[in-house]
This record gives structure tokens, sequence and C-alpha cells, in this order.
């Protein structure tokens, strides 16, 4: 796997482009923090660049603009590279991502459930010409977000946070012209959080899957809250048929 036996401290600079509409880290982001480390840590001989198989991503707390630098903490666990992300002087984590490396197998794309036509760009190609592990989750969040606000009717949802996220690459997305197609899904309602699945489907098969857990979030207590009634009827209506 490679030679990080001990913690490595990678520090990063935020920037306004980092931010989303509520004045917080964007969830992809973080992923990028994880990335930059994770590069500084094969340039310097580290650790092997191997292909990352498996994204697990825990969202913590939110990060704001400030004038303190981000700090991720490197550090191998068995066939993982796990990065925590935190805020310089600041005794909290933010944010804890995980890749690994392992085979995940294939899985068959998911059938009666909707679909969305995702354009690449190239921008999205690393440099192997193949989507980038953050990308692809930039793809997953552009099919999410707009599945989740087709279940709703205006004013029925609430404020909701993501709180962990679970990708498995099963094979590489090279360039294409064509739209890669998302399959999206609610997996799970419960009381207070729900989970939505997707895959990244080319030419038939699955090349990516997903899960993502979403919990109701109360922003005057900053707790999290139970889902209401017309919320859960919405989710449910999302569910596989």
């Amino acid at each position: 796997m490679g030679t990080v036996s001990s913690e490595h401290r990678h520090v990063i600079p935020l920037r306004w482009a980092d931010l989303d509409s509520l004045n917080h880290v964007n969830n992809v982001v973080y992923l990028r923090y994880a990335a930059e480390a994770r590069a500084a840590l094969i340039e310097r001989g580290l650790m092997d660049d191997r292909r990352i198989t498996r994204i697990a991503v825990e969202f913590v707390r939110p990060i704001q603009l400030g004038p303190r630098p981000v700090i991720v903490t490197s550090r191998l666990e068995g066939d993982d590279v796990v990065h925590e992300i935190g805020i310089e002087g600041s005794p909290h984590l933010y944010a804890r991502v995980t890749w690994g490396h392992d085979g995940v197998g294939r899985v068959d794309p998911i059938e009666g459930v909707d679909s969305l036509p995702l354009t690449l760009r190239r921008l999205d190609l690393d440099e192997r010409g193949v989507v980038d592990p953050v990308q692809i989750c930039e793809l997953l969040q552009e099919s999410r977000i707009p599945f989740m606000s087709s279940l709703f009717d205006e004013g029925e949802r609430g404020t909701v946070v993501l709180a962990h996220l679970d990708v498995r690459l099963h094979a590489a997305i090279a360039w294409r012209s064509e739209p890669v197609e998302s399959r999206v899904w609610v997996d799970r309602v419960g009381g207070s959080s729900y989970t939505i699945a997707a895959q990244l489907c080319v030419d038939g098969r699955a090349a990516v899957s997903s899960d993502a857990v979403l919990v109701g979030f109360d922003a005057s207590t900053q707790r999290s809250r139970a889902m209401t009634d017309p919320e859960r009827a919405a989710l449910v209506r999302g569910m596989r048929s």
C-alpha cells in the first residue's frame, strides 16, 4: 500500500469558491481537500498511487469561511487512507474522508427508479483520462439534489444536512460525449433521517453505486429533528417501485 506509518499534516487555505449558498464549505470540497493531501503523500513517496475503489465521507460539522486554514491529518489504516479535516487552532473534527483500494465487485443496474442524464466535462477527467473520484462525487450530488427537489411540494421539505456518503467505484468512466445515466431513488426512510441511493451507469452497466444519508436539521437548535408526516410521505413516493 505504501509507507504512511504516522500522521501527516497538510495545510490548505480556504477560498471563497469553496463555499455553498449557506456560506459553508460545499460537501464536495471536503473531498478536494482530502485529494490534495493524498496527492502530497504520493508526491513525497509516502504512498502508492493506486486506483481508488471506495470513498466514505463522514460530515461532522460545517466549516465557514475564515482566516484560519484547513488542516488535513492523514494516516494509513490497513488498506485505507484516512484524512481527518479540521481548522487550524480548533480541537474539532469537521469531516473524515476515507479512500479504499480493495475490490468492490460489480452490481446490476437498478430498474424502476428515476433516471437523469449527466453530461461530462473534460475538467471531470484525471490525468488517466477517466472521471476523477472527486468529480464522481460531484456528479452524484448533481443527480441527488434535483431528485430530492422533485419529491417535495413547495414548503413541504424541511432542512436536512448530508451526514454520510459511501461511494463504490466498480469501473472507471472514460470520456464520452454521450451523457452518463444517473439512476437515483430513496432507499430508506427513518424517523429523523433517510438514505438516497444512486448509480452512475454507462452503456447499461453500473460503474458507480452510492448511498447518501441525510438527517433532518433544526437550524434554531443546531440539532437533528424528526421528519414530518408530509416529508415521510413524499420520501416514500421516491422509493423503488
